[in-house]
């Protein structure tokens, strides 16, 4: 979780209120989501807030390095990367945020966006109630979409929406909605998407109150072609530097991830892929590391 994640959380607790909708089984994806990779970055920071992080990743064929210029002063964020790759080798974002009680605005510029290619600007205004809390992100420039979410109910349960709205052709994109439980050991989420064609369900359960040994699954079912995927996994907090995760998934694939902490901001991990229903494919290794000088 980053900062922004842990500042949305802490405010979502002052309200009392429910989170946005965004956060709809948030923290089983996030236990879920990642993938091996062979990488190396270093980190150097200075003392008026730049940090250059060069890095290299390897995964199966695909490669990708380059460098990383971060600026962080107070409430604004900065970000250049400069990669290999042809087709985008830079871009650029920068943030903007400002805090208020129950509330946060943020600007966000972006060159080039991915999709468009183009130069992008966002405003995006989040508001926390103990009853609801609202989102929503106008483009300043070019862009027609407007993105709307609402959330009504508790921390504990709530019900929440998301829709993007085409200005030029007065239509909605697409249209989200959900329902979030939460309790002080576990969590759960049911969210239909993709205008009513696909169905998620995610559940995560701690059994300990430090919340170190965790187990989640997440179900997914496409109603219109009737498929069905999942992935279930499992996270254990040795201690204070070593974190083991796991995984598996409907495509047969078991994959493991060992991190450790070398120094605050500092760690080594290990991740393996293996497929119990092939057993002539040799299971891929992975090694990582990332520095912070």
């Amino acid at each position: 979780m980053n900062s922004s994640d842990h500042q949305e959380s802490a405010r979502s607790k002052e309200t009392g209120g429910p989170r946005l909708f965004s956060d709809f089984g948030k923290l089983a994806y996030d236990l879920l989501r990642y993938r091996i990779n062979q990488s190396f970055n270093i980190s150097t920071s200075s003392d008026i807030g730049l940090t250059l992080t060069p890095y290299a990743a390897r995964r199966k064929k695909l490669s990708k390095a380059g460098v990383t210029a971060e600026y962080n002063l107070e409430d604004t964020h900065a970000t250049i990367k400069v990669d290999v790759n042809p087709e985008l080798p830079i871009s650029t974002t920068l943030t903007m945020s400002r805090t208020w009680p129950f509330m946060k605005n943020t600007v966000l510029v972006k060159f080039p966006d991915y999709n468009s290619r183009e130069f992008q600007i966002l405003h995006e205004v989040q508001y926390f109630h103990k009853r609801a809390a609202l989102a929503m992100t106008l483009p300043l420039l070019r862009s027609p979409l407007i993105q709307l979410t609402a959330t009504v109910g508790t921390a504990h349960l709530a019900f929440g929406m998301e829709t993007v709205y085409n200005t030029s052709s007065r239509q909605f994109l697409m249209f989200d909605a959900g329902i979030s439980m939460t309790s002080l050991n576990c969590e759960g989420s049911i969210i239909l998407e993709n205008k009513g064609d696909s169905l998620r369900a995610s559940y995560i359960h701690y059994f300990d109150h430090e919340r170190k040994v965790a187990a989640v699954a997440v179900i997914g079912r496409t109603l219109s072609r009737k498929e069905n995927a999942f992935a279930v996994g499992a996270s254990w907090i040795m201690d204070d530097l070593t974190t083991i995760k796991a995984r598996f998934d409907s495509h047969g694939k078991l994959v493991t991830v060992l991190h450790h902490k070398i120094k605050p901001k500092s760690y080594f991990t290990i991740s393996g892929e293996f497929e119990p229903k092939a057993l002539d494919k040799t299971p891929e290794i992975r090694l990582g590391l990332s520095l912070v000088l």
